[in-house]
């Protein structure tokens, strides 16, 4: 227990956000990433840019070659920040020992309960520096912190994705969609809860 500056106590609560986030999210998570272009005509209609073009083909392109890449994940519980409470992830999808996309994110908790604003920072590609940007959005967490949905602006395009919680709590698979292209995260969590 901490001491809010007025001298009321600050507990962690069962509100979906803080379930999700500090009770089950917290701690280290392994598992695989996939990538698929599931509209070819629709990636070449879409308004992302060449740049996003060549690296989603490229992603496409790869993992069909050689498999799906390798996907880390920890996060760091911070429920005394913020209003009602923050936590960072590190996310690192990497093949071969070679980072193909590093995310840095921060998720800012609503007091409703359900709410959470994320301030990305990324990497797109092993190179520092090249392909970097940084970039706000929402999500929604729901069933009692056992799924959550975020609204994320990826490849220059806007992503639906839908989390699920395992019953055992220590195993999360993911479906990210857009109108071309799918993704998929499968983690477990291998890492004790910080």
């Amino acid at each position: 227990m901490t001491m809010e500056p007025e001298g009321i106590p600050r507990h962690r609560t069962n509100a979906p956000n803080h379930v999700y986030y500090f009770d089950i999210g917290t701690g280290t998570w392994h598992g695989k990433a996939t990538f698929r272009v599931t509209s070819w005509r629709g990636l070449m209609r879409s308004r992302i840019g060449l740049t996003y073009k060549l690296l989603a083909t490229a992603m496409h392109t790869v993992e069909r070659l050689t498999g799906a890449p390798r996907q880390s994940s920890t996060i760091v519980p911070k429920p005394d920040e913020g209003e009602f409470g923050v936590a960072d992830n590190v996310v690192r999808i990497s093949k071969f020992g070679a980072t193909l996309y590093l995310l840095k994110e921060r998720y800012v908790l609503d007091r409703n309960g359900t709410g959470v604003v994320v301030h990305g920072n990324e990497r797109l590609g092993p190179v520092p520096g090249l392909l970097t940007r940084t970039f706000d959005y929402s999500a929604e967490v729901r069933d009692e912190g056992m799924a959550a949905t975020y609204q994320m602006p990826l490849l220059g395009a806007p992503w639906v994705a839908n989390y699920q919680v395992a019953a055992d709590r220590q195993s999360l698979f993911a479906e990210l969609l857009c109108d071309w292209g799918r993704a998929t995260e499968e983690t477990r969590r291998v890492g004790a809860p910080v």
